[in-house]
């Protein structure tokens, strides 16, 4: 996964590496970015469904809409059976559910967990939204799980008002589904925070790096995205004080990442196409690799 503050190059990277990937096995690019690029990268709506947009590449951006048709896919029914059997309700109580908060986060990654597990990628290359918006995320999977546990614990003293239907049987599934999740996270995901030569987005960097490390997430390194070139800065007042000050976010960033690896990505100039400008950002990303 990448991460960082927004505008930072987490879509860059995330196409960059995913473009990489794609050279040596079936590869996946998701990116849950509300803000997201992905089809204007490809030139293509990938807010649908999933589009093949270069070999061995497949990519998606999960939109509210799309994760949240899926869901009724997965889960209406089994939800309307629980609720109808106690309760005098019509199916207008899905959409009411649907709009709590944090319905399609949840969800948003049992997409990750499906794609995980299917066997089809050899990778997946997600491209997150921004810092809080993330971090968010991974609240939600500790609180739904915690939700659940109390959920499961409630069910046996109110169990005789429901009607030959047995909602252990949905609470199980979704907690076996968070569960699931929070493992995938933990034990087979790493993350790249991103973070361009300025003050906030380092301290971003860092707060993340914290969070996810409380969380169990690996954070396998950093990159420092659009450092101008010094023989660039040479003779312009301006464009030297901001090479002074990059520089100065630069040790910052050298202290922040301390042991862990930090990718240096300079100002590049060029649209984000990815015959070109992408292949350079991998080829720089990838260096010594």
């Amino acid at each position: 996964m990448f991460t960082g503050k927004g505008g930072v190059g987490k879509t860059t990277m995330s196409v960059a590496t995913a473009l990489r990937h794609a050279e040596v096995g079936k590869t996946l690019l998701i990116s849950t970015d509300p803000s997201g690029s992905l089809s204007e990268i490809f030139s293509r709506p990938l807010d649908r469904k999933v589009h093949t947009v270069a070999a061995n590449l497949d990519a998606v951006e999960l939109t509210r809409k799309l994760v949240l048709d899926l869901w009724r896919d997965k889960f209406a029914e089994d939800i309307y059976s629980v609720l109808s059997s106690f309760l005098p309700v019509g199916r207008e109580i899905i959409d009411y559910i649907e709009g709590a908060p944090g319905i399609d986060e949840e969800f948003m990654l049992d997409y990750l967990l499906t794609a995980s597990e299917s066997g089809d990628y050899q990778t997946i290359i997600w491209d997150t939204a921004p810092t809080v918006t993330t971090l968010n995320l991974l609240f939600v999977q500790q609180m739904f799980y915690s939700h659940l546990t109390q959920a499961h614990k409630l069910y046996f003293k109110v169990k005789k008002v429901f009607n030959n239907v047995d909602p252990l049987a949905l609470i199980n599934r979704w907690r076996s589904l968070t569960e699931r999740i929070i493992e995938l996270l933990q034990n087979e995901t790493s993350a790249w925070v991103v973070a361009n030569p300025e003050p906030l987005p380092i301290e971003q960097a860092s707060d993340i790096a914290e969070s996810f490390n409380d969380f169990g997430i690996e954070v396998k390194g950093f990159i420092l995205n659009k450092l101008l070139p010094e023989e660039l800065c040479q003779g312009h007042p301006f464009w030297q004080e901001k090479y002074r000050n990059q520089q100065k976010c630069r040790k910052k960033m050298q202290q922040v990442a301390d042991n862990r690896q930090l990718k240096e990505i300079p100002d590049l100039i060029g649209d984000m196409q990815v015959d070109g400008f992408l292949k350079d950002v991998a080829t720089l990303l990838h260096k010594g690799s």
